[in-house]
């Protein structure tokens, strides 16, 4: 296969990737939301920040040397995980100003959800796909690249790049949710 053809396929593949992380995420938050719970208060609040890069390296290893299909997988769970952590602040804004608004208006809350809470975020849901579809390209792409020139200790060196992200994205993220660091939010 020649090199046009290689990037034209990751790229079909990471979109396929990108759909299904987005729908994962779609249906998270909309159950979140009908059920009246934030999002902030999910378990995806530990796992934000480089989780989810580090979830994608793992998943680009596991291709490159165990099962195409088993990392494809854990790359759409990276997918959901940074969508639903990318949109969660913007989501819980709204759905906290508005929801006792609209709620009183008749509307039930799947309505609520559909009409109003996924319309007015849209924005933030299409940057959050967007730009981790163009991570996940750029990576999976530069990556299989590489490993054909057969470096030897390669996919070690991605397996232990993916571990460090996701212990880094962890810690950082325990590290904002106990306030040991303080981050700054405009009001």
């Amino acid at each position: 296969m020649n090199l046009f053809s290689t990037i034209w396929l990751n790229i079909l593949e990471v979109v396929l990737i990108t759909i299904a992380g987005f729908i994962l995420a779609f249906w998270y938050v909309r159950s979140r939301v009908v059920e009246k719970k934030q999002l902030g208060t999910s378990f995806i609040r530990y796992f934000q920040g480089l989780f989810p890069v580090g979830v994608m390296f793992f998943g680009i290893y596991v291709i490159l040397t165990f099962n195409h299909s088993i990392g494809a997988l854990i790359m759409v769970l990276s997918t959901f995980i940074y969508i639903v952590s990318s949109i969660t602040s913007s989501v819980d804004k709204y759905d906290s100003v508005h929801r006792a608004t609209i709620l009183s208006l008749g509307y039930t809350r799947q309505e609520y959800a559909i009409r109003y809470l996924f319309k007015n975020s849209l924005n933030s849901w299409i940057m959050a796909a967007l730009n981790f579809f163009i991570t996940q390209s750029v990576a999976l792409i530069f990556i299989q690249n590489i490993t054909n020139f057969k470096i030897v200790s390669f996919e070690m060196d991605v397996l232990y790049t993916s571990l460090i992200l996701m212990t880094c994205g962890f810690v950082i993220s325990l590290a904002k949710r106990f306030d040991i660091l303080e981050t700054k939010t405009k009001e």
